[in-house]
């Protein structure tokens, strides 16, 4: 994808003595070294030096998809396109930026084109088949995962592939069958591992698996509803607890497993962390604050510019945090009661916070009413695992080592008592974001009533229908466009 045989061409000088070329050489090594900063400079000094140097374009392009900045990224790969409009890999890349933006009909578009120019790169070939799957059309998929494998039979991903469409369409067999060819191929893979600890589930429940597919496969194979195909899956997590009385559901490792393949299936596209990296690319945040740090991966996705305030009585980091960065090692409760957020701040209210703390609906509700408090009308404040994938991972007491806790009660709480919110949440894996927008620090609604919403909400019950969690919550897909032009629609159009 990178061209590089092309790029040796070029003879023009820099101020430095470098040609063109042997700027982007170097631009590459430092994209793959993680260097994107460093390398996007140096991309946009080869394009200053020529213009019309397709690959500079394709370079930069794929810095800014590794950074996050899809939008940006497909404006590169289109001034390239425009100046080389006989490289597959231009329109392939393009594709791959489209689809991971959500629009998948541009992108099956420019991945047919790249296998027009090209129809002998199996790798064109999978992503289309990536494309289909999350179109829902699993035949189409299938077609293109079989026309990658035969162009090579060692493509660990289109087995994958082809395994997923498998367990989407209700033929189980077929999809062990895939798995197993992966793992023979790439055992360490974390996608072979994941696919191999789902089949043990459904080994030990192979009665009840049975059971429901016999009772639910031939309408469900008719309607092509995987949504609804998969919520069976998730009911043999409930049988089984039921079943199982005294066992320590905690023990079986591959059960948390199960559940992020079965996330992964019902909602596909972007996870929670890549919306966050996008939010803050898009909302450019001048501060963050984040309650829940835990390991860090969210709160390390704050730029370097960005004055980061984390909370959490027990941080686990596990990555490096900016050296402006401050964590707080206390609960939010502590944290609110004795400093002043607006004064860490350096004066300035929040512009961008996330809610993952205790997974509890009361907590994270108290934690929301801390936090608009210092809120300004663009602030934008989101909550994590308010889409749970079923009823005991929901629980309040933690029964699996997948756990979303009861934080979804949240977002039924705000539509009812706020309904001056703009709230929405994203069908995102593992377990959903919800975003909230339109934000009043004046407002004293959900603080005078706080003990009666929680006793109203306490026991509050769960609702096993699938599609009707998609309308409780008011579910949009996860569709960066859509998302964005859904829920920040003024922004969008000032910078149109």
């Amino acid at each position: 994808m990178s061209g590089g045989g092309c790029v040796g061409q070029l003879v023009m000088r820099s101020g430095e003595g470098m040609s063109a070329g042997e700027l982007l050489r170097q631009a590459n090594q430092l994209k793959r070294s993680g260097k994107l900063d460093e390398a996007i400079a140096l991309d946009h000094q080869v394009i200053d030096i020529n213009p019309h140097f397709a690959w500079a374009y394709h370079g930069l392009g794929d810095a800014l998809v590794k950074q996050g900045n899809l939008e940006e990224a497909v404006t590169c790969y289109s001034e390239g396109l425009k100046i080389n409009p006989n490289s597959a890999w231009f329109y392939y890349s393009l594709g791959e930026a489209l689809a991971e933006l959500g629009d998948l009909e541009a992108a099956v578009e420019y991945f047919k084109k790249a296998i027009q120019l090209k129809p002998d790169c199996y790798n064109f070939y999978n992503s289309l088949g990536w494309v289909f799957i999350q179109q829902k059309k699993f035949d189409e998929a299938l077609s293109y995962y079989n026309q990658a494998i035969q162009l090579n039979s060692k493509v660990v991903d289109a087995y994958l592939g082809c395994c997923a469409l498998s367990i989407c369409k209700g033929e189980l067999q077929k999809a062990q069958d895939y798995i197993n060819l992966a793992i023979q191929l790439n055992p360490r893979k974390p996608e072979s591992k994941l696919y191999s600890d789902f089949f043990y589930i459904l080994d030990k429940f192979s009665s009840k698996v049975g059971f429901a597919l016999a009772n639910n496969s031939q309408n469900i194979k008719a309607s092509q509803d995987y949504s609804h195909y998969l919520s069976q899956f998730l009911n043999l997590v409930k049988m089984y607890e039921q079943a199982s009385i005294g066992e320590n559901l905690m023990a079986i490792r591959q059960l948390g497993q199960f559940h992020h393949c079965i996330s992964g299936l019902i909602l596909p596209g972007l996870d929670y962390l890549a919306i966050l990296r996008r939010l803050h690319l898009f909302l450019k945040p001048k501060n963050y604050v984040e309650i829940g740090v835990d390991r860090g991966k969210s709160f390390e996705l704050a730029s370097l510019s960005t004055v980061a305030i984390g909370i959490d009585p027990q941080p686990k980091l596990q990555c490096k945090i900016a050296p402006s960065a401050k964590i707080f090692q206390m609960t939010s409760d502590d944290f609110f009661q004795n400093h002043n957020l607006l004064k860490e701040l350096q004066g300035q209210r929040v512009d961008f916070a996330f809610i993952d703390g205790l997974h509890l609906f009361e907590q994270a509700l108290k934690d929301f009413i801390n936090l608009e408090k210092y809120s300004h009308s663009n602030t934008v404040i989101c909550f994590h695992d308010t889409f749970p994938l079923d009823e005991i991972t929901a629980r309040r007491d933690r029964a699996t080592g997948f756990w979303s806790g009861d934080v979804w009660k949240v977002a039924l709480i705000l539509r009812k008592y706020r309904p001056d919110l703009k709230i929405s949440t994203v069908a995102t894996r593992p377990t959903g974001l919800t975003i909230v927008t339109n934000l009043d620090s004046s407002s004293k609604i959900l603080f005078k009533h706080y003990d009666d919403i929680v006793q109203e909400y306490m026991d509050e019950s769960w609702v096993d229908s699938l599609e009707l969690r998609f309308a409780m919550f008011s579910v949009v897909k996860n569709n960066w466009k859509a998302m964005i032009g859904n829920m920040f629609k003024s922004a969008v159009e000032a910078t149109q």
